[in-house]
C-alpha cells in the first residue's frame, strides 16, 4: 500500500484539492495569456519560465528533505500540465481540431463552433432535425458549457470575443482526467515504485495533451466518464449513497456530452453484480434503481427529444462523406488482420490525400494514440522523435496485453477481483466497440484513439499489475516510462515549431 507522508504545504494543498487547484491554474493561465500566445518569444519565455519554476521547486523540496512520494506525484502531474498548457498556447482553435469548423460571429455552421455560437446567442437548443445538421446531432452539454463560459467571459472583455479561451476549459478537463486516472490506480494494491512510473506515463500520454486543445466534446466526455468510474469504485467499496449519486450524475452528464459514454455501463454492471452476490443483495438492487433513475433520463434526454420531435433514431451517428477517407473496399479480414510496413516516413496516419490509406484498425489505434489523425512528415525533428515514441509505445502495448492476460490468470488470488474484472470487461468492451464502429463506418477517421480513451486507465493498470513485485520488470518499466515521457514531451514541444510543407492532408470530416 502507498505510505502516507508529511508534505510541504503547497504539495499537500495540491494533493488534497487537485480539481480546485487545476481550475485555479487554468483561470490564472486564462488571465495571463487569454489562451493563446502568438509571439514565439512570449511562448518560449512562458514555457521556459514554467519549467524553471518547477525545477527550482523540486530542488528546494529535495534540499529540505520534503521530496516525498506524494511530492513526486504532484510534480509529475504538474509537469504534464505544463506540457498541456504549452500545447494549448501554440495551438489555435483552427489547428488540429476534429469537426470544430470556424468561429464567425452570426454564422451558425454545422460544426461544433456553430453549435456553440447558436446556443450562446439564442440561449436555447436549435429546434432542427439533427440528421440534416452535421455535428448538431451530438448531445449539447459541452456546447452549453462553452456557450455560458463565452457569455460570462465576454462580460469581462467588454463584449469582445476570444474563442481561444475555450481551450482553457478543455485543458482543465484533460488535466483532471489525468489526475483521476492516477487516483484509480492508487485504489489498487500497487506499490510506490510501480505507481510512480505509471503516473509518468499517464501525465505525458499524448491523448491527454491533444484533448487539452480540442474544442469538440471529447475532453469533457472523457473527464466525466473517468469520474463516473472512479466514484463507482469508491461506492463499491464503501456503499455510500453519496458516491452512488455522484457517479450516476457523472455517467448521465457524460452521455449528455457524447452518447458513446454509455459504454461505462458495462464495467459498472460488473460492480453492481459483484456487490449483489457478495455484499448486499437488497441494498444493491435499490442502489441500481437509483443509479438508473438518475443516469438514464439524464443521459438520453437529448436523444429522446430528437426521437419525439423529428423521429431521429436513438443511436444516430453522422456518416462521413469524405471520399478520400473511404476504405469500404477493404475486407473485414484486411481491416482486422491485414498488415503493412510502417517505415520511418509512414508512421503518421495516412488519410488518403497522398494516395495511401491506413485501414488496419490496430495499427491505426496505435498511431492515433500517439499522433492523432495528422501527419508531421515535413519535419525531421518530428519524424525522429515520433518514430522512437511510437516504438516505445508499442513495447508498452505489449506489456499491457501481457498484463491483461496475467491479471485474468491470477484474478482469484487478490481481494480486488471485482474491480479488476470490471477493468478487464471495460478493456474488452472498448476494443469491441471501437472495432465495430470502425467496421460499420468504413472511413479512416473512424479509427481514432479518441473514441476509446478509457483504454488509458485499463492499459496503465494492466502494465503496472504485470511488473508489480518483480524488481527486474519494475526497473524496465521505469526506463520505458521515462523514455515515453521524454519522447512525448519532446514531440509536443517541438510541434510548436512545425511548419507544414507540400504534404496535403485531408481535413477530418467526421
Amino acid at each position: 500500500m502507498v505510505k502516507e507522508s508529511k508534505d510541504n504545504p503547497v504539495i499537500r494543498t495540491v494533493r488534497e484539492h487537485p480539481y480546485i487547484t487545476t481550475a485555479a491554474a487554468c483561470i490564472a493561465a486564462l488571465i495571463a495569456t487569454g489562451g493563446q500566445l502568438a509571439s514565439p518569444v512570449a511562448l518560449w519565455s512562458v514555457g521556459a519560465g514554467l519549467v524553471l519554476i518547477l525545477t527550482a521547486f523540486a530542488l528546494i523540496l529535495k534540499h529540505r528533505g520534503e521530496l516525498s512520494f506524494d511530492a513526486k506525484i504532484v510534480m509529475i502531474l504538474a509537469a504534464g500540465f505544463v506540457i498541456r498548457l504549452f500545447f494549448v498556447l501554440y495551438t489555435d482553435i483552427a489547428t488540429r481540431q476534429n469537426d470544430v469548423g470556424t468561429f464567425e460571429e452570426g454564422v451558425y455552421n454545422l460544426f461544433h463552433s456553430g453549435y456553440i455560437l447558436y446556443i450562446r446567442d439564442n440561449m436555447s437548443l436549435p429546434s432542427i432535425d439533427v440528421t440534416k445538421a452535421g455535428q448538431f446531432y451530438h448531445p449539447p452539454l459541452h456546447h452549453i458549457v462553452c456557450a455560458v463560459f463565452l457569455k460570462i467571459y465576454e462580460v469581462f472583455l467588454g463584449g469582445r470575443h476570444n474563442y481561444e479561451s475555450l481551450q482553457l476549459l478543455t485543458l482543465c478537463y484533460a488535466q483532471i482526467s489525468a489526475v483521476i486516472t492516477y487516483r484509480i490506480l492508487k485504489l489498487f494494491d500497487l506499490t510506490e515504485d510501480v505507481l510512480l512510473p505509471s503516473c509518468v506515463i499517464i501525465s505525458f500520454f499524448p491523448e491527454f495533451i491533444r484533448l487539452s486543445g480540442s474544442i469538440n466534446n471529447d475532453s469533457l466526455c472523457t473527464m466525466l466518464t473517468f469520474l463516473a468510474l472512479y466514484i463507482a469504485f469508491k461506492w463499491y467499496r464503501e456503499g455510500k449513497i453519496s458516491y452512488l449519486v455522484i457517479s450516476a450524475l457523472a455517467a448521465g452528464l457524460a452521455m449528455m456530452t457524447k452518447l458513446s459514454a454509455g459504454l461505462i455501463a458495462v464495467p459498472l454492471a460488473v460492480l453492481f453484480i459483484a456487490r449483489f452476490i457478495h455484499k448486499d443483495k437488497l441494498g444493491t438492487l435499490g442502489h441500481a434503481c437509483i443509479y438508473g433513475a438518475i443516469a438514464v433520463p439524464l443521459g438520453l434526454c437529448f436523444q429522446i427529444r430528437n426521437l419525439v420531435m423529428f423521429n431521429v433514431p436513438l443511436g444516430y451517428v453522422l456518416r462521413s462523406d469524405n471520399i478520400y477517407q473511404d476504405i469500404s473496399r477493404f475486407s473485414v479480414w484486411e481491416r482486422l488482420f491485414g498488415l503493412y510496413p510502417v517505415p520511418i516516413e509512414d508512421f503518421f496516419m495516412n488519410l488518403g490525400s497522398d494516395g495511401e490509406q491506413d485501414y488496419n484498425t490496430t495499427i491505426s489505434l496505435i498511431k492515433t494514440a500517439m499522433f492523432g489523425e495528422w501527419n508531421f512528415r515535413d519535419s525531421m525533428a518530428q519524424s525522429l522523435s515520433g518514430y522512437f515514441l511510437l516504438w516505445v509505445f508499442v513495447l508498452l502495448v505489449i506489456a499491457v496485453l501481457a498484463g491483461f492476460i496475467y491479471m485474468l490468470v491470477t484474478l482469484r488470488k487478490r481481494k480486488m477481483a471485482a474491480e479488476e474484472l470490471s477493468l478487464a470487461v471495460l478493456f474488452v468492451a472498448e476494443l469491441v466497440s471501437y472495432t465495430m464502429f470502425a467496421l460499420k463506418y468504413p472511413h479512416i477517421c473512424s479509427m481514432n484513439f479518441r473514441y476509446t480513451v478509457p483504454l488509458i486507465i485499463c492499459g496503465t493498470y494492466f502494465a503496472a499489475r504485470l511488473v508489480s513485485g518483480k524488481d527486474k520488470f519494475v526497473h524496465a518499466y521505469k526506463v520505458a516510462s521515462v523514455a515515453f515521457a521524454v519522447l512525448a514531451g519532446l514531440f509536443y514541444i517541438l510541434l510548436a515549431t512545425y511548419i507544414k510543407g507540400e504534404v496535403t492532408v485531408v481535413d477530418v470530416t467526421w
